[in-house]
């Protein structure tokens, strides 16, 4: 299977929702995570039974999954700006999740971490760029 078979097979499979939070959440942390959730680990173990092929391992799964699951498009990279975050209304967040989740114009600081550089590689979507700067 290709990449982009796996990728629509996938999504096919666990249903449009699961799908998207599943992509969304390999690109949730900057820098990149070095491991998968157990429920990501075993939605891919489900879907590689099903269709009888090799368990896709940690390996390939970012560039299998290096999509915008909103607009299939390629994701690219760059290099942004880490921001103090702001609180924004409830309403915001569903918007940006629905139409431009992988934007990603900058990076919101860990309150976890005392030290930051002054940019962090992210990943970005063309068309989330565009979309929310009209929106």
């Amino acid at each position: 299977m290709t990449t982009e078979q796996i990728r629509n097979g996938f999504k096919k499979f666990i249903g449009d929702e699961k799908y998207n939070h599943f992509v969304l959440t390999l690109y949730e942390a900057f820098p990149l995570r070095g491991r998968l959730f157990f429920w990501q680990e075993e939605l891919l173990k489900k879907f590689s039974n099903e269709f009888q092929i090799d368990q896709i391992e940690f390996e390939n799964v970012y560039n299998i999954f290096n999509h915008c699951p909103v607009h299939n498009y390629e994701l690219k990279n760059d290099d942004v700006s880490i921001v103090d975050g702001e609180i924004l209304p409830e309403e915001f967040y569903q918007k940006e999740k629905n139409l431009f989740p992988m934007a990603n114009f900058n990076a919101p600081r860990n309150l976890e971490r005392f030290r930051y550089p002054k940019s962090v590689a992210i990943v970005y979507c063309d068309k989330c760029r565009k979309v929310k700067r009209g929106w």
